[in-house]
């Protein structure tokens, strides 16, 4: 019996791309004069901390600590975790040069992951055109959560994710025990083999067997 694919899990993240757009924004510079120096140091400070802000928020993302750092060590530990999540060698380059390869990964990282989407869409006969990464996620969701059964409404993108994944985890295993029932009846062994690898085996040990009692027949 023809086995139903599978869906594949909500992506996760792969890698997130939004833990690892890198904080390289330049050092605030000197502000333009101005008559009053108070306003001027002030608008200045606040700056630095908004900037000191967003660094800590992308810092949490990638679970590294810049509590104590400046503007710039702190955007240098960011962009060394992120050159380590990518799994980019940025030892001995310039600031610059680190930016630009790591900017580089970044976009091939992107690329992947839109294309694992339109492949995921595509398995689902979801149309993402003209959707961002978040939206396609949110439509995809929904529509593997309609095919699996699954209701997600009112729970939270995370929540959704965990309740689809664990309906994933069962029809997974669903079929895996489906699998074993069929080798089994064929007296194969299909230890240590993944589902797709025991199907191929399945299917080459019934033909194999057809073929022998064909050729008896004759």
């Amino acid at each position: 019996m023809k086995k139903k694919k599978v869906l594949g899990i909500v992506i996760a993240s792969v890698i997130g791309i939004s833990s690892i757009i890198p904080a390289f924004a330049d050092t605030v510079g000197s502000q333009p004069q101005t008559t009053n120096t108070t306003v001027q140091t002030e608008t200045k400070k606040l700056t630095q901390e908004e900037k000191f802000e967003k660094l800590t928020k992308r810092a949490a993302k990638l679970e590294i600590d810049v509590t104590g750092l400046t503007n710039e060590q702190a955007t240098d530990k960011i962009r060394t975790a992120e050159a380590s999540k990518l799994g980019v060698d940025i030892t001995g380059l310039s600031k610059k040069d680190a930016k630009v390869k790591i900017k580089a990964a970044i976009e091939a990282k992107k690329q992947e992951v839109t294309e694992k989407l339109e492949d995921r869409a595509a398995k689902l006969n979801v149309d993402i055109t003209g959707l961002t990464g978040e939206e396609a996620r949110d439509k995809i969701r929904k529509a593997e959560a309609a095919k699996l059964g699954v209701d997600i409404t009112g729970l939270s993108k995370e929540e959704a994710k965990e309740k689809i994944k664990a309906a994933v985890d069962a029809k997974k295993q669903e079929v895996t025990e489906k699998i074993k029932e069929k080798a089994t009846k064929l007296g194969i062994d299909i230890s240590g083999l993944t589902n797709k690898e025991a199907r191929e085996k399945i299917k080459e040990t019934r033909q194999s067997t057809k073929a022998t009692t064909n050729s008896v027949l004759k």
